[in-house]
């Protein structure tokens, strides 16, 4: 593997969305320190909740779109012309979008679960949750990273991101009824059940499932341009 031309591509990346990083972690973690403030007012947590999705799930979106304004900007002809082949290509564009992405998403959640930790009035049984709900997002955002890079197309792209959106709110609807999820969540205490852990480890499987799949309808493909 061209591992030098492969590191470029990503720091081009990189470069691009460095100005949007940068604010996106300004804007979160000023939501997360405006939901500490918030004194038990629950419609200001909810609010900033809803922010801090808001910029993951936006930002997912605009990261993992390389490869789909590669093509548009005609771009993508270029890149092929180097000395680069379609698995240093993908891994340029995948592994690239989800470092972004993955330093942006972990910094908000560990920002979250430490305002949950260090709020007296916030209960900690919430921390399963947000955790289930991250990975999710995260899960989301892999999947249109993977159809970006497959079909280069911005109308798949936007129907997976919608789509994401909307199996957002199915899944938190559906594990909040849980017992093992909703039973603890006002819990003063982090509770782990079995079945939060479950659901993280199903998490995880369909992650590594999409980027598999990825790479494997990429290494079918013969034309590039």
């Amino acid at each position: 593997m061209n591992t030098y031309i492969v590191k470029r591509l990503i720091f081009k990346d990189w470069y691009l969305y460095r100005g949007m990083l940068v604010g996106a972690l300004i804007l979160g973690l000023g939501t997360t320190e405006a939901i500490a403030l918030a004194k038990a007012t629950w419609i200001a947590v909810i609010m900033g909740v809803i922010v801090l999705a808001t910029i993951i799930i936006g930002m997912g979106a605009i990261i993992t779109s390389t490869s789909v304004n590669e093509r548009k900007q005609q771009t993508l002809p270029f890149v092929m012309s180097l000395p680069i082949s379609y698995i240093e290509y993908t891994t340029s564009k995948i592994v690239g979008s989800l470092l972004m992405f993955g330093a942006l998403w972990l910094a908000l959640v560990l920002g979250m679960v430490a305002t949950i930790l260090s709020t007296p009035w916030f209960p900690h049984g919430m921390i399963p949750f947000i955790v289930i709900m991250s990975v999710e997002m995260l899960a989301s955002t892999c999947l249109i990273a993977a159809v970006s890079v497959t079909t280069e197309s911005q109308g798949w792209m936007i129907g997976i991101t919608q789509l994401g959106s909307l199996a957002l709110n199915a899944v938190g609807f559906s594990i909040v009824r849980l017992p093992g999820i909703g039973g603890t969540m006002k819990s003063a205490t982090v509770q782990w059940s079995s079945t939060s852990i479950t659901i993280l480890l199903v998490e995880f499987a369909v992650i590594v499932l999409i980027i598999a799949t990825a790479f494997f309808v990429q290494s079918r493909k013969r034309d590039f341009i």
